[in-house]
């Protein structure tokens, strides 16, 4: 930058067709819709059921804004600007209200949402219905930018789901990827002056007030710094005030799933330890000196892979709300016909995209925790495309036992061979290393489970059997009776004893794998993320072993027997036999006690418990009732408050009744399910 460069400014001018081209957020058919459509028209459409209340209180507040500023000299940044001044205004407003208010606002909606989707049910006609469900679309992307950026951040991670939600939701929900609407190119330089202690033609050769993106945090503006073209990120404003009242509300969310989530998959998980993990990458984020740091270690350690880009930051010109980087651009990972105009590998950049993300964990511990496509982006760098990731406000971190656990757990599954090479017990030690097993659990079901699955893996992997994902749905129903049916005592066993409590920061790793996947399966219809991994894995046994070589010698000598543990055993065979025939010695005199489990007894007693406690329930709410309405009835004239008290008790036992049948049926569907004699 030379001390006589100018800024350059941009007149306001009547946009031309170009730039209506280039509006972000459908502004271009909203311009044009203000244009034409009259407020009697809404009115129209919204009695007749055309559009929701939430659309029509939008589109006459639109109106009333064209009439008074008059949409045809509208700018694209004036625009743009109204439309964060409104959002940024209802954000501002709830930071500052009622956490009261605020929880039966986003009750409400989910709920509204959920409703109006199951009504759609009953509609038979395909196109009616896909109409009616890109309404409701458009009101839940509308209803998450209200809400603000926690739930924006929700929006961004189902818009990668093309498995789990609709073409008509995954379309908008898109939108919120970087689509969020901007605020004004003036207050952006404010912040940034602010901020850097400079008037912005001081720092900057140039700097275009109009955002390329903008996000629920922040936008992103185009600069020239000393020659170079450079993206300045400035926050938002009033985000602390909204977190901290989202975060309360989380944080009660946290309590109540704690006390009401059964966890009969086995797993003891933490809740609130996930939601106090969750908050402080939350605050993170907004540190914009915190992402630079995570940015210059992400591309630190990527040095040397030609096939990821991580753009360079400019440590001078970044402070806790502005931070500048390389400008470095691309095409959005899920913009598929972009990718094959420009010619790239989409099946490569699926496995680019999952083994970059591997490294991070196994290689590196340090990880991307929101890879949104938002967040990553391709280009021609390289043949077959390069992967530029963006966005490192949050970021993670596992270390110690952790990562060396999760490498270990990794080629445990991987080195199995259900001939030579058992690593069952491997994997579990790993796992207890982890912090995810309990070390005092019960291992006889778990390791069965885990037995079970590593053969099924070894032999799919080795071609013997089809991926259970390559089956038909009635194939890979019959899969899953079957292996109830094997597996049903062990799995109710894990299921009751909950042997399993993961890392708060593994809910990170699985988010950020639920986003990839749902980035993988847009780019290849085929994508499976368990085959793309196992060419990977050999890189982690020459990783754990040093080089190539000695893990081959390794796998050899674990094959063979030649190795220093069976040898040790072999010597060791007489010292062992010899404490067998002393421990069935010791058991014939009855100093020692075997322990049987008898999970069928089990279950049967808590079957028993639950008719008991349901019967007893039954009996004091028939007690209860008929001693409140007798009371009542000899009253004569208003029932007295100790009658009417009895008659509430007795609902209530009615209710504890009701919920406890329902329990017994549960039960009985769940031992039905694994094949377990009631």
């Amino acid at each position: 930058m030379t001390a006589t460069a100018e800024p350059k400014t941009d007149e306001t001018k009547a946009p031309t067709k170009e730039d209506m081209e280039k509006l972000p957020m459908g502004f271009t058919n909203m311009l044009s819709e203000i244009e034409t459509i009259r407020t009697r028209d809404i009115v129209s459409a919204y009695k007749k059921g055309a559009i929701g209340k939430r659309e029509a209180s939008t589109l006459t507040l639109k109106r009333a804004g064209a009439k008074i500023f008059g949409t045809k000299t509208l700018s694209r940044e004036s625009e743009a600007s109204k439309n964060a001044v409104f959002m940024e205004g209802g954000w501002a407003k709830r930071g500052k209200g009622s956490g009261l208010v605020r929880t039966i606002e986003l009750y409400s909606f989910g709920i509204k949402i959920i409703l109006r989707e199951l009504k759609l049910r009953k509609v038979e006609d395909k196109a009616e219905k896909s109409a009616a469900r890109k309404e409701i679309a458009r009101d839940l992307r509308q209803g998450l930018l209200e809400l603000g950026p926690t739930f924006i951040k929700l929006g961004q991670l189902l818009s990668t789901r093309i498995d789990i939600l609709t073409k008509e939701y995954i379309d908008e929900l898109k939108i919120l990827q970087d689509n969020v609407p901007g605020f004004s190119g003036d207050s952006a330089v404010a912040v940034i002056e602010k901020e850097l202690g400079r008037p912005i033609d001081k720092i900057f050769d140039s700097f275009d007030k109009r955002p390329i993106a903008a996000a629920s945090l922040g936008q992103v503006h185009r600069a020239v710094l000393d020659g170079k073209e450079v993206a300045v990120k400035v926050q938002r404003t009033g985000l602390d005030d909204l977190f901290k009242n989202d975060l309360q509300n989380l944080k009660f969310a946290a309590k109540v799933f704690d006390k009401l989530d059964p966890k009969n998959d086995g797993a003891d998980r933490d809740w609130v330890a996930i939601y106090e993990e969750s908050a402080k990458l939350l605050y993170q984020e907004i540190d914009y000196r915190n992402e630079a740091k995570n940015a210059i270690r992400f591309r630190t350690q990527f040095k040397g892979i030609d096939w990821i880009k991580v753009p360079e930051v400019y440590e001078d010109y970044t402070s806790s709300r502005v931070i500048t980087m390389e400008y470095v651009p691309s095409v959005k990972i899920s913009d598929v016909d972009k990718i094959e105009e420009m010619g790239l590998d989409r099946l490569k950049l699926a496995e680019r995209s999952a083994i970059s993300y591997l490294e991070q964990l196994s290689r590196h511990g340090f990880f991307h925790c929101d890879p949104h496509p938002g967040n990553i982006g391709v280009d021609a760098g390289i043949p077959g495309g390069r992967l530029v990731y963006y966005d490192f406000g949050m970021m993670d971190e596992i270390t110690g036992d952790l990562k060396g656990g999760l490498v270990d757990l990794i080629l445990g599954i991987y080195e199995f061979d259900p001939d030579t090479k058992d690593t069952t017990k491997d994997v579990l030690r790993a796992a207890e290393r982890m912090g995810i097993l309990d070390p005092n659990a019960d291992t006889v079901p778990i390791q069965r489970i885990a037995r079970y699955f590593l053969n099924d893996f070894a032999n799919a992997n080795a071609g013997k059997r089809e991926w259970t994902k390559d089956k038909s749905k009635e194939d890979a129903a019959e899969e899953r009776k079957a292996r109830r049916a094997e597996l049903g005592e062990s799995l109710l066993s894990v299921g009751s004893d909950v042997p399993f409590k993961f890392p708060p920061t593994f809910t990170f790793v699985f988010r950020a794998f639920t986003s990839l996947d749902g980035i993988g399966k847009g780019l290849d219809s085929k994508y499976d993320l368990t085959k793309l991994t196992v060419p990977y894995l050999r890189k982690l046994s020459e990783m754990k072993y040093g080089s190539e070589t000695k893990a081959l010698a390794v796998g050899f000598a674990e094959k063979t027997g030649l190795n220093r543990g069976d040898i040790f055993n072999t010597i060791k065979a007489p010292k062992n036999m010899a404490y067998v025939a002393g421990t069935l010695e010791r058991m014939e005199r009855g100093e020692l006690k075997v322990r049987v489990r008898a999970l069928e007894a089990e279950q049967r007693l808590q079957r028993l418990e639950l008719i008991t406690s349901n019967t007893n329930a039954a009996m004091v709410a028939g007690l209860l009732l008929n001693t409140g309405i007798v009371l009542s009835a000899i009253s004569g004239g208003n029932p007295p408050l100790f009658a009417r008290g009895l008659v509430w008790a007795g609902m209530a036992a009615t209710v504890k009744w009701a919920s406890g049948v329902l329990k017994v049926k549960q039960l009985d569907k769940k031992l039905s399910n694994y094949n377990v004699k009631k």
